[in-house]
């Protein structure tokens, strides 16, 4: 499935809300770029593009396809029809203060700046964060970490700072 939107519409809530872990963007080039003929001839290339659909073929040897799973991996997509949740798991939520915080951290160049700058001060002036957020924050080096920090953790980890 694909949707499109303008760089602008990417700040509206319910647009940004759409986006996920796993989403992809991509941003097409703005405007094609001129054919020079005399360069292309200049070089040995065509002066008109290659279509997509042109007689060329790829004519390196073929590239070797890796698995993007491994044996862990395909045991735990096998299983997934029949896993049960243990009791002693808990959901963590994020705030809104949090997803306005990443939000703006991906957002606003500025924000992104003075953060790196001082993550610590940035953090503690946001308001709305809760202890885990702010923890999870302060304890990364990158969002996936955060992310991973936050999401792996139990209260108690966090609270022990483990």
């Amino acid at each position: 499935m694909m949707d499109t939107f303008t760089i602008a519409d990417l700040r509206k809530e319910d647009v940004a809300k759409q986006f996920g872990t796993i989403s992809t963007l991509y941003i097409p080039p703005r405007d094609e770029r001129p054919v020079y003929s005399s360069m292309a001839e200049a070089m040995g290339s065509p002066a008109a593009p290659v279509k997509p659909h042109s007689s060329v073929q790829w004519a390196a040897p073929k590239l070797n396809k890796v698995s993007v799973y491994g044996p862990h991996e395909r045991d735990v997509i096998a299983q997934i029809d029949t896993h049960v949740t243990p009791e002693e798991h808990k959901k963590l939520h994020t705030s809104a203060a949090m997803k306005k915080f990443m939000t703006d951290l991906a957002l606003k160049p500025k924000f992104l700046e003075e953060y790196k700058l001082d993550p610590v001060a940035v953090i503690e002036s946001a308001g709305g964060l809760s202890n885990q957020e702010k923890f999870g924050l302060k304890f990364a080096t990158d969002g996936a970490a955060a992310a991973g920090v936050l999401m792996k953790a139990t209260e108690s980890d966090i609270a022990s700072s483990q």
